[in-house]
């Protein structure tokens, strides 16, 4: 369960890459690949949140949905900003896309220790 988690924030990373390229580059991000990327983001939140509560393993992940969550609040900011043809603040793109890379990479610590 947590392995499907990883592999769609993986994805939603990846996808939010190529949107952040639209974003430095002053160009309009395609609406289809920022709604591809946060479905994928979502769905890998909601997955990992079904795992640490149904699980009973010790690591249950709290700290990684923190991580997720926080990344998500502010990509729906920035996409309300998209949607109502308003500048994405260049630096917080960056801040959301570090803080999910960021959670990728310390929940694939946990899951690969």
């Amino acid at each position: 369960m947590v392995i499907t988690a990883v592999i769609l924030i993986g994805i939603a990373v990846f996808l939010g890459a190529y949107l952040l390229s639209y974003v430095l580059q002053q160009k309009i991000p395609p609406k289809g690949i920022a709604i591809a990327h946060g479905t994928a983001a979502v769905l890998g939140i909601i997955i990992l949140l079904i795992f640490a509560l149904t699980t009973q393993q010790h690591h249950k992940h709290w700290d990684s949905l923190v991580i997720f969550a926080t990344a998500a609040v502010v990509g729906l900011y920035l996409f309300s900003r998209d949607l109502r043809h308003k500048v994405v603040p260049k630096w917080l793109a960056v801040v959301h896309g570090a803080v999910g890379l960021g959670g990728l990479a310390w929940i694939l610590i946990h899951v690969l220790h």
